[in-house]
């Protein structure tokens, strides 16, 4: 307590009613204009300064790297991610893949049992055979009937029988194709027998991928709005990730990307921003990106965590002033850097920022070259800033 209030009592707050006093050395070539920086000074005592621990750190022209760097987390391509289900309800009378799997297109998951299948298609079967029965005596009887051997009454009840035949016929059909049967597998049905009963129905995958849910065991009840079956490709994912307001100007869809996570650290996955929101989050005040990236070797996971560095093309790469944005602070809600000056003084400077990238910020106004701003204890100087201007409020 007594060092507390040891450097307190040789810590002096200056608000100087002088402005800064004008540099005697030539303006460098190339250098960014000098702002207008305001007459607020810190004076410190020497006991001050090293009961602070303040560290300073100079303003150098560097070319900053022309990129956005913003954490994201990787989700499967929702564009090839299905959820598998039946049609009509069954109980699981198979299980051919499991959690894991990979698939083929057309590769048979599990085989259910349906008694309405069944019943369906007996009432197709049957159908079927009718239609035969009714096409050839109507074609008998059309005969018959042309060469004035049987009567116009016989042809008509045939005709008839036939048509109806034929609508019932239609009518089956159309029952099973509603039920996700295609052409090929109606025609296919025959009296199997035991070995392949008439209610057994196979669910498949619709594309080739992994199956990444299976909600299916044997003798389970499924129910055509459950999911027995979840298949992503993850031949491709998604990295989504959000981009603050400021940035949204300098990035669109085709951006290059390039992805970072924690389980490769020496590897880099490339990919393009493929959809950028037009909604902006108003908590966050961030878009919603999203960056497409292959992954046909399979070490990209769903649910990992990731870095997103977005390139931008429309940077330019010429070298700007910049500090370390350590140095940066916000007073009265604009940025503000203290400047190192003679005799324990630091100067308030207001700065007028560009970009940032891995520990540094770009100065477009504010800090000259070759200046020294403070970094370790800038927020403490800050703090005696504020605590200035409520004492003169009050």
């Amino acid at each position: 307590m007594k060092s507390h209030i040891a450097i307190a009592s040789t810590l002096l707050v200056l608000v100087a009613g002088c402005r800064q006093e004008p540099a005697t050395e030539q303006p460098r070539a190339n250098a960014a204009p000098q702002a207008e920086h305001g007459d607020k000074r810190v004076v410190l005592s020497p006991a001050a300064v090293s009961g602070m621990g303040l560290k300073t750190a100079p303003a150098e022209r560097r070319v900053l790297d022309a990129a956005i760097r913003a954490t994201a987390v990787i989700r499967a391509n929702e564009n090839r991610l299905a959820h598998v289900s039946p049609r009509i309800s069954g109980k699981v009378a198979e299980v051919k893949a499991v959690l894991g799997d990979r698939v083929a297109a057309g590769h048979v998951l599990a085989f259910l049992d349906s008694l309405e299948l069944g019943e369906k298609k007996s009432a197709f079967l049957q159908a079927r055979a009718n239609l035969n029965v009714a096409r050839r005596n109507y074609d008998r009887e059309e005969r018959l009937f042309k060469q004035r051997i049987s009567s116009e009454k016989d042809y008509i009840e045939s005709k008839g029988e036939f048509e109806r035949s034929d609508a019932a016929y239609r009518g089956s059909r159309e029952a099973l194709r509603l039920l996700g049967l295609t052409d090929k597998e109606i025609e296919e049905i025959a009296w199997g027998g035991k070995d392949h009963p008439l209610s057994h129905f196979p669910i498949v995958a619709p594309f080739a991928g992994t199956i990444i849910e299976q909600h299916s065991t044997l003798g389970e009840l499924i129910k055509p709005e459950e999911k027995p079956y979840t298949i992503a490709d993850l031949s491709t994912l998604w990295i989504l990730l959000d981009v603050y307001e400021k940035d949204l100007r300098r990035i669109e869809k085709g951006t290059a990307t390039e992805v970072r996570v924690d389980a490769y650290p020496d590897e880099r996955f490339s990919g393009q921003i493929v959809y950028l929101s037009d909604i902006l989050d108003e908590a966050t005040r961030t878009a919603r990106a999203r960056v497409e990236v292959d992954n046909r070797n399979g070490q990209l996971r769903p649910g990992m965590f990731a870095t997103a560095v977005i390139t931008l093309p429309s940077a330019t790469a010429a070298p700007g002033v910049t500090i370390p944005t350590a140095a940066v602070q916000q007073i009265n809600g604009r940025p503000v850097a203290f400047v190192e000056d003679a005799g324990g003084a630091y100067a308030v400077r207001d700065l007028s920022l560009g970009r940032e990238t891995e520990g540094l910020v770009e100065v477009l106004a504010g800090v000259n070259e070759g200046e020294r701003v403070v970094t370790d204890g800038s927020f403490t100087l800050k703090s005696e800033v504020l605590k200035d201007q409520l004492a003169g409020e009050d």
